[in-house]
């Protein structure tokens, strides 16, 4: 290297640029958000672009909106549970359990989609904060939301009506006949040991079946 030559060093600073976020940004994808929901909700969702509603919801936790995007999906969510709440309740006779029916897969149909929409969310900052992830939260807020006793205490006990006419009434009903023609069939073709065991078993699943589907206080007093 000749004497003319001079050594040159290069130092390379780091990137300063700071991203500044418009102060309205963060309400501003929240309604965007909170529109498809309410679409989703509406049987309305074959518009919505699900791969700019995922980019929004992405974009909102990376710039520190989590936690306004989570509250708001729990309010949205509950606003739509108990809109269909009141349609269940206000259904009578045989069409009450249509009604939760229809309703119960309305809502598992919305939350795929919204979680879908969340997946992010649900993947970092649910996880990062100990809270509810978005399918488990959907289906607490479903059973918290949901036409029960607990919402019809105060209608004059409407709920344990609709429960022992619609229900409970036509489930015994049913079972009733068909163990009565179960054991007549059995009966006739079996012996005495394998009639008792197989009464035995039949009993024992019967005490599980009424333990996950009737009332508890009915159980007992039976």
């Amino acid at each position: 290297m000749s004497s003319g030559q001079k050594k040159r060093n290069f130092q390379i600073e780091a990137f300063k640029h700071k991203v500044v976020v418009d102060p309205k940004y963060a309400e501003k994808t929240w309604k965007i958000l909170e529109h498809a929901i309410h679409e989703i909700y509406n049987h309305n969702a074959s518009g919505l672009s699900f791969e700019e509603l995922y980019r929004n919801a992405y974009n909102m936790v990376l710039h520190k909106f989590g936690e306004k995007l989570y509250s708001g999906l729990v309010s949205t969510m509950t606003f739509h549970l108990q809109t269909m709440s009141k349609c269940i309740e206000d259904a009578h006779g045989g069409s009450f359990l249509e009604e939760l029916n229809i309703k119960w897969s309305d809502h598992n149909k919305a939350l795929q989609m919204i979680r879908d929409i969340l997946m992010y969310m649900d993947r970092t900052f649910i996880p990062s904060t100990h809270k509810t992830p978005v399918h488990e939260l959907g289906l607490n807020l479903w059973r918290d939301n949901r036409a029960d006793e607990k919402h019809n205490q105060n209608a004059n006990g409407f709920g344990t009506f609709v429960y022992q006419e619609d229900f409970e009434k036509p489930f015994l009903e049913v079972s009733a006949d068909f163990y009565r023609a179960e054991s007549q069939e059995f009966i006739e073709c079996s012996d005495c040991g394998d009639y008792l065991k197989k009464a035995e078993r039949r009993l024992n699943e019967e005490i599980e079946r009424v333990s996950q589907y009737l009332d508890a206080k009915k159980v007992k007093q039976r």
